[in-house]
């Protein structure tokens, strides 16, 4: 076993999860899940970050065993077609909807293992165990009606976690929450997911959730995964610009003209002629493309000594501006007043198809004096 932090414990050689060009679509139309392929071991951790209806419900489902799909689906060693529905070793998160309001917050933790019949000693054990973890020993006996959101969020994790699974698939259980009450039921969820064997996967459209949440994160954009990595990997390699977008707002996405000529393929970023490698095909000659500028590579031309902090890009009515924090306060830069630090790093996308990187290439410059 292998253990790290809020990942818990991991058995990197035990069969875990392990999911190969899976795809599905309701009723015959487009699929809604496409061109999925990862592999976690026993205790891995994995979200699913997207913004709304951009398929993390659906792929969810679809590894519970929901929804009628291609490809293949290993949990455990075992493909999920081949484990009788019964047996599934797989608990799935609905909503708050899912609870039963007039009944108490024990009778909802516990009908799992009522409708399978659990003997009494093993749901008494798994029900201290849950309240426990989720400190809600004090609500057992109130009714779901008259909780608060984050008490409810609670008792909902609470019956996922109340059954002994190989994989927990938790929906975004925090949504329509405030956030002082999200953060609340978030960080019990956090800790619980540290606290146990099993694999966990979880959806959310919160970028912050993601990075607290360990383990690596799937960007998904309209059913299909655009990069599976750790964070530190999507924010320095991003493999489209929808995942630049999706990982941190702070990163400056600037139009610019990529040139060949003597000098090879160029592209002018804040006033300078920077050397491009050449692109995957040549027509992208003279055309517009994305380029992606981390405020961590900006320097203010008014501060030659490199001493301001650029901390984030913003879009004004005015254009496009650079903050930068001084000892004395903050001030917001224009682009034009805009040159690259030393071994700044750009990416450079194709406007045409927000998937396709069509260059990465490193600035080597010595800063002007």
């Amino acid at each position: 076993m292998h253990y790290n932090g809020l990942m818990g414990k991991q058995d990197i050689d035990a069969p875990g999860v392990k999911v190969d060009g899976l795809e599905m679509s309701y009723f015959g139309s487009a699929p809604s899940v496409q061109h999925w392929s990862f592999e976690l071991p026993q205790g891995g951790r994995l979200c699913i970050f997207g913004m709304h209806n951009q398929g993390k419900t659906a792929l969810l489902r679809t590894l519970a065993g929901l929804e009628e799909y291609s490809g293949s689906i290993a949990v455990g060693g075992k493909e999920l077609r081949d484990i009788p529905v019964k047996e599934t070793p797989i608990a799935f998160s609905f909503d708050f909807g899912s609870l039963m309001p007039r009944k108490t917050a024990l009778q909802n933790i516990v009908r799992p293992l009522e409708l399978r019949k659990a003997d009494e000693a093993y749901v008494r054990t798994r029900l201290a165990y849950v309240t426990r973890l989720f400190d809600i020993e004090d609500l057992l006996n109130a009714k779901v009606k008259d909780l608060t959101p984050a008490q409810c969020a609670k008792v909902l994790l609470a019956r996922i976690f109340v059954r002994e699974c190989e994989l927990y698939l938790v929906d975004d259980v925090f949504s329509g929450m405030g956030y002082t009450s999200r953060r609340e039921a978030f960080d019990a969820f956090v800790t619980a997911v540290g606290r146990t064997d099993a694999t966990v996967i979880y959806a959310t459209d919160r970028m912050y959730e993601a990075r607290m949440f360990g383990g690596k994160i799937a960007v998904v954009y309209g059913g299909i995964p655009q990069q599976i990595d750790e964070y530190y990997k999507l924010y320095s390699d991003p493999g489209s610009l929808s995942v630049v977008r999706s990982v941190d707002d702070y990163v400056g996405v600037i139009g610019a003209t990529l040139k060949t000529g003597e000098n090879g393929w160029t592209v002018n970023v804040f006033g300078h002629d920077v050397k491009a490698p050449e692109p995957i095909s040549d027509t992208y000659a003279n055309k517009r493309v994305l380029c992606c500028v981390y405020p961590e590579f900006a320097v203010a031309t008014a501060d030659p000594e490199g001493e301001w902090t650029a901390d984030r890009s913003i879009s004004t009515k005015s254009g496009r501006l650079v903050r930068f924090v001084r000892d004395d306060g903050i001030v917001y830069v224009k682009n034009a007043d805009i040159a690259l630090g030393a071994r700044a790093s750009v990416r450079v996308f194709g406007v045409g198809n927000m998937f396709d990187r069509i260059s990465e290439f490193k600035i080597n410059k010595e800063r002007e004096q």
